[in-house]
């Protein structure tokens, strides 16, 4: 699995850690008739991608942070390969990362469920 942002590297995601959805977005006059049935229009199918890694060192949490949350870069390109093995590169804005700082032993800390949403612009 290769996996980058803004073509600079991550470290490898974990075993089933990239969960792909596909969203579908509906028009703005989408709703339910009174009978129930819906009404609308399917104006397009964007991707999000759900990213989590297994237990980092800080400086590849550094890496990933420094990708994922830059106030300066709020759209980033995201390559990586997809459910059906194919490479794709995207448009994205990434959601709220999240990190578990686990283990002070031996005087380095790792840090575990690591994970990010990449959302197709």
């Amino acid at each position: 699995m290769s996996l980058t942002i803004n073509s600079v590297a991550m470290p490898e995601p974990k075993q089933g850690g990239v969960v792909t959805t596909r969203e579908k977005v509906w028009s703005a006059d989408t709703g339910r008739l009174t009978d129930g049935d819906m009404y609308g229009t399917l104006v397009a199918i964007k991707t999000k991608v759900a990213i989590s890694w297994p237990p980092l060192t800080w400086a590849q949490v550094k890496l990933i942070e420094a990708a994922v949350s830059d106030i300066d870069t709020p759209w980033s390109t995201m390559t990586y390969t997809d459910m059906t093995g194919e490479e794709k590169t995207l448009t994205v804005y990434f959601g709220t990362p999240t990190y578990t700082s686990y283990s002070w032993a031996d005087g380095i800390q790792y840090v575990t469920d690591c994970s990010v949403d990449g959302i197709e612009k």
